[in-house]
Parts: C-alpha cells; sequence; structure tokens
C-alpha cells in the first residue's frame, strides 16, 4: 500500500491529520480530504507537483499555489481571504506561503468552513459532495445548483448523486485547452474524492476512514 502512495505524501500525511485533528476533528472521510490534495497537486503520482508545497499554476487569468492552489485572481485572493476568515491563518505571511503545515491547514480550513454553510443535506456524504464541489466551483455555484434541483421534477436538493450532480448552471461546453466543460470539471473533482477509487482508496490506511 505504501508503494501505492507518492513518497512526498508520506511526511505530509501525519501533518494533515494534525490540522484535521485540530480543525475539524468531526470530518467525516479523512482519506477523501487526502484524495483533494492529490487531485490539486498530481498530474501524475510520480510528477515533480505531486504533493509538492511548491507546485504554483500560472496563467493570465489566475495563480495559484501548493497543496491545495490557493488561488489569486484579478477579482478574488483566496489567500487573503482566509486569512482574514480563522486566527489560525492570520499570521501566513505571503513569503512563507509554501510552508506545508499552513497550506493543509488552509485547505482543511476552507472545506471546514464550506461544510458548515451548507444546510440540509441528507447525510454527511451528501453535505462532503456539496463541501467539494463548492471547492472546485465556488459555494455560490452549489447553491445555485441546488436551487435548480429544487424546481426540477424529481431532484431531491438535499441528494448529491443523482439530484444535485445532474443539475447545475454550469457551461456544458467543452473549455479550450481543458477537453471538457465546467459542468464535467466539477462533477469530476467531486467523484474522484468521495469514490473509493481511483484516488481515496491507498489512503485510508493513513488517515484512518
Amino acid at each position: 500500500m505504501a508503494s501505492a502512495v507518492p513518497l512526498a505524501a508520506l511526511a505530509l500525511l501525519p501533518i494533515l491529520n494534525q490540522e484535521i485533528d485540530t480543525y475539524w476533528p468531526t470530518m467525516p472521510l479523512r482519506s477523501s480530504m487526502a484524495a483533494q490534495i492529490e487531485k490539486e497537486s498530481c498530474i501524475t503520482l510520480k510528477h515533480s507537483k505531486c504533493w509538492n508545497t511548491r507546485a504554483e499554476l500560472k496563467t493570465d487569468r489566475e495563480y495559484g499555489f501548493g497543496l491545495g492552489q490557493i488561488t489569486i485572481t484579478k477579482k478574488f485572493n483566496v489567500f487573503e481571504e482566509l486569512k482574514a476568515s480563522n486566527k489560525g491563518l492570520r499570521d501566513w505571511k505571503w513569503e512563507d506561503r509554501f510552508d506545508a503545515r499552513y497550506q493543509l491547514r488552509a485547505v482543511v480550513i476552507k472545506d471546514l468552513q464550506s461544510y458548515e454553510r451548507i444546510k440540509g443535506a441528507a447525510t454527511s456524504m451528501d453535505r462532503l459532495s456539496f463541501t467539494y464541489s463548492a471547492y472546485n466551483g465556488g459555494l455560490g455555484g452549489v447553491i445555485k445548483d441546488r436551487s435548480l434541483c429544487a424546481s426540477t421534477k424529481g431532484c431531491d436538493n438535499s441528494r448529491w448523486k443523482g439530484h444535485v450532480e445532474l443539475t447545475s448552471f454550469k457551461s456544458k461546453v467543452a473549455v479550450k485547452g481543458y477537453g471538457q466543460s465546467f459542468y464535467q470539471i466539477n462533477r469530476g473533482y467531486v467523484d474522484h474524492l468521495i469514490n473509493l477509487q481511483p484516488r481515496r482508496a491507498k489512503y485510508i490506511p493513513y488517515m484512518g476512514n
């Protein structure tokens, strides 16, 4: 099992567990958060950016860095928003943005903030699915998609799988350079973190569930 986990992850998984213990001890599926780090940072499991705190994405429209690809654009700055939202991140300096503990703490806190704001989910797994959709595409998008589901016959907006998963205002036209639409990217993001395969299973021995 250890051989299936990226080598760089082995040193960081204990820190991730510590940050979850501190900031979100009731997190319902810890292995999904490890899968999230892999999804955000690993082009392949052997790529140099995989579980690399110095992983960066630079385009004309955005800059993202680290294990959770904290994003900064002309319209919003997630780094500053997170610092302002939680005292545990208040002392995080820009020149220390590649610090592993702060990066993992930021992911835990950002996920927890969305989880706490999502109400009326049928189960903790539905709530977590909404949370990961929000991490990838924004909490506002989740709220709009749940509203659309509520007005769609046969759709239960308290449930993700087969319900809100299928109803969305996100574009279903493939985006140049991505090969998928924003809808497909967002739904695939959730699927990769919640389902046992292909990412999450290997982290269960290290995360506990």
